[in-house]
């Protein structure tokens, strides 16, 4: 089963009616998006229930309680506050295709030790996957935070798209040498110094040590 994680770009009518086989959709979605459950049987001509909620009012209603689960994030397993409501209905955007809300909690975090405590903002994600377990659901999610970091070293650091190349082969070859290289960096920097080398700040690279302040 292949999960195609995205950001709130890809929550739409297209993105779910074209689902590939063996496959299932893990987005971000709004806050104030219309929900559904499926109409009871009491009227066989109507599909969707006439009530309607939003995923900001699921997060605000006691009746749902919240659960806590562990992910890997940020280096370190941290405990994640969240709700899910199965088997709703998303008329606009997924028809009739039952759908999986997760709720994610505001995170608190501080700048400093001595600083007051913040809240992000809570999140709101779709699935069509409605088996899976939700602790696996949401360690796929948080583990998609590499591609934005990946996206923004490419383009800040790696001038990805800003090559001054003329002929219209390297115009498209450019971007793909450009994210090689960046990939190649990353294996060799694993096979050197292991997955947990951010944990080790003190271990300084030899011809670093080497160098003069002047250079």
């Amino acid at each position: 089963m292949l999960v195609l994680a995205g950001d709130g770009s890809f929550c739409n009518r297209t993105c779910f009616a074209q689902i590939p086989e063996r496959a299932v959709l893990l987005v971000r979605a709004r806050k104030d998006a219309k929900l559904c459950f499926r109409a009871s049987a009491e009227d066989p001509r109507r599909f969707y229930g006439l009530a309607k909620f939003t995923p900001e009012q699921v997060r605000q209603d006691d009746a749902h309680a919240w659960k806590t689960t562990k992910i890997f994030y940020g280096g370190k397993r941290r405990k994640i506050r969240y709700k899910e409501v199965a088997e709703l209905y998303w008329q606009r955007g997924a028809k009739q295709r039952p759908l999986r809300l997760l709720v994610l909690a505001p995170t608190p975090y501080r700048k400093s030790k001595s600083k007051r405590l913040y809240y992000r903002d809570p999140a709101y994600l779709f699935t069509s996957d409605l088996r899976c377990s939700p602790k696996q659901l949401l360690q796929i999610y948080f583990d998609r935070w590499q591609v934005e970091v990946a996206h923004k070293e490419l383009k800040q650091d790696f001038g990805l798209g800003e090559a001054q190349v003329r002929v219209p082969e390297s115009i498209k070859h450019q971007p793909a040498l450009t994210a090689a290289t960046y990939s190649i960096m990353h294996l060799s920097a694993i096979k050197t110094f292991g997955p947990s080398f951010s944990r080790r700040p003190n271990r300084q690279l030899k011809w670093l040590s080497s160098q003069s302040p002047s250079s």
